[in-house]
């Protein structure tokens, strides 16, 4: 397969075309040095089989820092040296991305304005920055040539010169951010002489013999910003200047217009940035890598084997499994990413990574005591909270019971997984089958516990991950929101969902896919609906419930009579009317299992402690289960 075909790029050849994308993971230590956590996060994804290891955005100038690595002083090369040796004996080749914010940095952090080319207002920048004097540029460009000294010092194959997402160099590049009117501005090739002096300057202290990447936007989503066909022309220069590589992405957030979102949702067909790298990739000799979204096998190896890339760089799908490529070569299962994008919040949260379906990310350095004594615990409910807390739970090495009223493990995921847009939730619940087969878990299925029922088992804890009970309604409904995604031949043609949240939100537009007339009703405004999920999400899943017809009236209450809906003074007949308003705990169940083990050894876990998603769940129980 072409996906495991070495490459080379420039002086550095890789055994394969896969490569860990330069994504944040808010691992470093309070100046940026390289911790513990962060050597092992990279170990693991280079001992997965990945080809390349890209390091993540590293900042060159301390004065405009964030909370990113630091490469910008010599005391900070013992730690990458280390990180670089993890690396390497893996076999994987490793490059550093060097990186300034420029007018995205934020005051609030650093105590001091932001830095760009020009002091323009823009939706991209918290601030209106300063504009960079002749001779602060002169300095910067020795700070990103000491950086790459560094990198080569502690060494490192090679560096990336971040050009894109909006930040410093790609602000020099941009006609949206450079308005300067000296050589820096103005013309094609004054706005690329930053980069250009910057790549010239690392060629001169380090020859030929390391490599230097470029990665750049080929896509603004900003008037007057960078389109394809400036892209192009921003390619070809930069590999006549003498590049190894070019890594192509977009800028895209926080903006609305969603073209090409750089961090595409579970709504969007994966990948949809490949179309500018094929375009790229036309017009150049070197190496082109691709990312966005990537998270099976067969989209990879399309996207090399028609030649649109020659590299495909993954992110949050090595983030879900950094075995995936050797699970991969051996047609094994990886665990899949669900684009669900909760990472990417942590992140810019400036918070640890971590993930909805692995929630060992960011914490691969903290081993998980073995049990001391053999207790036997009981879990009731296979959803996510339950399948985590019996697997790490067995894992340690305790006796482990399982019970589902269901055929099938998953709970709400079941009913999730159904519509075609969500496949990464059918595979995830496949995943889950096979860890619980491969595992010594005593799974029961199709048992209906009781109280009565799991104290013949004499548990010395049970875990309660039942999941929550639908909110109530002051009006009958026809059915749950559950009920709806799995048996959708109970549905009329005409349906009101009640509650415009994520789950309603996409029971709606798989409704409306499957031919019914969808009215969807929430009380709060639209621009509160979804707040609290990823920007990329919500704003797709909203504007793809709209394109496709479904009716949204958001920020009324709603009336029935009947068959009749009073919907903001309008009154609209249906067929079914489906409950979509979340979920609360069922404090009853709680209290009947403690009154026969006792509140010491009954502990409520997910939904049924306090509703959440896959990841409040999944890190719930894992945390749980770690220190029983």
């Amino acid at each position: 397969m072409k996906v495991f075909e070495p490459i080379t790029i420039g002086p550095l050849t890789l055994k394969n075309r896969l490569a860990l994308a330069p994504m944040d993971t808010e691992l470093s230590g309070l100046h940026g040095e390289v911790t513990r956590a962060m050597m092992d996060y990279y170990a693991a994804r280079a001992g997965g089989g990945v080809g390349l290891i890209l390091i993540e955005f590293t900042a060159v100038d301390e004065a405009q820092r964030l909370t990113s690595p630091s490469i910008y002083s010599d005391r900070f090369i013992a730690g990458w040296s280390t990180l670089v040796d993890l690396v390497h004996a893996h076999g994987a080749g490793v490059i550093l991305q060097i990186a300034h914010h420029g007018g995205r940095a934020v005051k609030r952090i650093t105590g001091r304005l932001p830095v760009a080319p020009s002091a323009i207002s823009s939706p991209i920048y918290p601030e209106t920055p300063k504009e960079l004097s002749r001779e602060e540029i002169d300095e910067l460009i020795v700070k990103f040539v000491r950086a790459a000294e560094r990198a080569k010092a502690a060494g490192f194959d090679g560096v990336e010169i971040h050009a894109g997402h909006g930040y410093l160099i790609g602000e020099f590049v941009s006609p949206y951010t450079n308005k300067r009117t000296d050589e820096f501005g103005g013309s094609f090739e004054n706005r690329m002489r930053f980069p250009v002096e910057i790549l010239k300057g690392i060629r001169a202290s380090l020859g030929r013999d390391f490599v230097v990447g470029f990665k750049f936007s080929a896509y603004e989503a900003v008037e007057r910003g960078i389109d394809l066909e400036l892209a192009v022309e921003i390619a070809r220069y930069m590999e006549d200047q003498g590049v190894d590589y070019l890594h192509v992405s977009v800028l895209s957030f926080p903006l609305p217009e969603l073209r090409y979102p750089s961090v595409p949702p579970i709504y969007t067909p994966a990948p949809p940035l490949v179309e500018l790298a094929a375009e790229i990739k036309r017009h150049v000799h070197v190496p082109v890598m691709t990312v966005g979204g990537f998270g099976e096998l067969e989209e990879a190896e399309r996207v090399l084997a028609e030649g649109s890339a020659d590299i495909v760089a993954l992110g949050r799908a090595l983030i879900a499994d950094p075995n995936l490529p050797r699970k991969w070569r051996h047609q094994e299962l990886p665990r899949p990413c669900i684009r669900c994008n909760r990472c990417h919040i942590r992140i810019m949260e400036q918070k640890p990574i971590r993930c909805a379906v692995n929630p060992e990310v960011g914490r691969e350095s903290e081993s998980q005591p073995r049990a001391r004594s053999p207790k036997r615990i009981a879990v009731i409910g296979a959803g996510p909270a339950g399948i985590t807390a019996a697997l790490v739970a067995s894992r340690r090495g305790y006796e482990v019971h399982l019970f589902e009223q269901q055929h099938r493990i998953g709970g709400k995921v079941i009913a999730g997984s159904r519509p075609s847009f969500k496949r990464p939730l059918q595979r995830l619940l496949e995943f889950w089958e096979r860890e619980i087969a491969a595992s010594e878990v005593f799974l029961h299925l199709g048992f209906t516990a009781t109280p009565e029922s799991v104290a013949s088992l004499k548990p010395d804890l049970v875990i309660l991950a039942t999941g929550g009970r639908p909110r109530s309604l002051p009006f009958p409904v026809n059915l749950e929101a559950i009920q709806a995604f799995q048996q959708p031949d109970l549905v009329g043609d005409r349906v009101l969902v009640i509650g415009a949240g994520m789950v309603g939100c996409e029971l709606a537009l798989y409704l409306k896919r499957l031919g019914k007339e969808v009215f969807l009703v929430d009380k709060l405004p639209e621009d509160r609906l979804m707040i609290d999920e990823h920007f990329f999400n919500r704003y797709i899943l909203l504007e793809e419930i709209k394109r496709e017809g479904v009716v949204l009236h958001a920020g009324v209450k709603v009336e029935l009579d009947g068959r009749k809906a009073l919907i903001d003074g309008a009154t609209v007949e249906v067929d079914s009317v489906i409950n979509a308003t979340g979920f609360v705990p069922d404090p009853d169940l709680l209290r009947r299992y403690r009154e026969v083990f006792g509140p010491e050894r009954t502990i409520a876990v997910g939904d049924l402690k306090r509703p959440g998603n896959i990841y409040t769940a999944v890190q719930e129980a894992y945390l749980l289960a770690s220190i029983i």
